[in-house]
């Protein structure tokens, strides 16, 4: 299968555990599928399949800029660095969706932070950090 493809499947695969979230949060079922944590789970092994394909196979390093996008010119080591943020995005999806069923916050203020997450990460983190200030001190 070819990289294009995997990445096509992953992106796909990234997608019920926001739905349940952002529109069925209080679904009998959600819960179950959220915490079984199914989700990223499928991820950390298709990312663990890709970087092992593309270790050793990249010139390039951590140290620098410059060495970082020479690691990722490599299709497979591209594939897996985003299969990484995919995983790791969703995990900090989960933590705002079950923190903001413990503190009761409204949906309405939930679904933007899950979607700025879904879409960049540590700014949809520090935005529902924000309306979780917010909502519990005013």
């Amino acid at each position: 299968m070819t990289a294009d493809k995997v990445f096509r499947i992953a992106n796909i695969l990234a997608l019920p555990p926001w739905i349940l979230m952002a529109v069925f949060p209080n679904w009998e079922y959600t819960a179950i599928v959220i915490n079984s944590y199914i989700f990223p789970i499928s991820l950390s092994l298709l990312y663990t399949l890709y970087i092992s394909l593309s270790f050793g196979k990249s010139k390039g390093n951590f140290r620098t800029l410059e060495g970082l996008a020479s690691l990722f010119r490599n299709k497979n080591a591209l594939l897996a660095g985003w299969i990484h943020y995919l995983a790791f995005d969703i995990l900090v999806g989960v933590y705002e969706w079950k923190d903001a069923l413990s503190i009761s916050l409204p949906q309405y203020l939930l679904i933007p932070a899950l979607f700025f997450t879904l879409m960049f990460g540590p700014f949809g983190f520090i935005l529902y950090l924000s309306i979780r200030y917010v909502f519990l001190n005013f």
